[in-house]
């Protein structure tokens, strides 16, 4: 009976140890099939690579042979062409002469002389106009200028050598100033520059007024 008690303890002991016995075979019949299941996938792709090695020669070859042949076919043929000339001597006729024409003379006319238009001298305006006053020493005297500008004076010694503004009218521009009889120089100051009047007389480079 000692001894039956005395194997007890060591029972228990190995009863207590098949829990972690067992857990450890699981563990290691887990890690035998994932080693199995990688080898085959890696034979798999192994077997796949190797034969599309082996097979690709073979299959490409009769097409290698098919482009081949038709490179041979269409390659062309060199012919060569004689051509052989003739040559023909020709040997030129004379031409046959014809008969000349006698072309009857023309006489041309002459046209008649046509009148030459007449030029017609350019139009004289009147640019100054003096009206008398019986009753006063001073003429009435307009001035007129023809041209084109934006503003249009008159100076001479009748207006104490201060430009005198002539006013727009239609087609020309005027001004009326009482002056004494005399023989005066003036000139128009159109836009700043000084200008001659074209239908007066000139006389060192100034129009000519005579005042009777």
């Amino acid at each position: 009976m000692a001894d039956e008690n005395k194997d007890l303890p060591e029972m228990a002991e190995f009863e207590a140890k098949m829990p972690a016995l067992s857990g450890n075979k699981d563990i290691w019949l887990f890690l035998i099939i994932v080693d199995v299941v990688f080898l085959c996938v890696f034979g798999f792709f192994l077997y796949k690579n190797l034969s599309a090695r082996l097979l690709a020669p073979a299959e490409n070859a009769p097409a290698a042979a098919a482009v081949k042949q038709e490179a041979v076919e269409e390659e062309p043929v060199a012919v060569e062409e004689v051509v052989v000339e003739e040559t023909v001597s020709v040997t030129p006729q004379a031409p046959a002469q014809q008969p000349k024409e006698e072309v009857p003379a023309v006489t041309q006319e002459k046209p008649a002389p046509q009148p030459q238009a007449e030029v017609k001298p350019a139009e004289k305006k009147e640019s100054i106009i003096i009206k008398t006053n019986p009753k006063s020493k001073y003429r009435q005297v307009t001035f007129r200028y023809f041209g084109e500008g934006d503003k249009v004076s008159v100076v001479s010694g009748f207006t104490m050598a201060k430009p005198r503004a002539l006013k727009k009218k239609d087609g020309y521009w005027e001004i009326t100033l009482g002056i004494a009889p005399g023989t005066y120089k003036f000139l128009y100051i159109v836009d700043g520059v000084q200008t001659l009047d074209p239908y007066a007389e000139e006389k060192d480079g100034r129009s000519v007024l005579v005042v009777e």
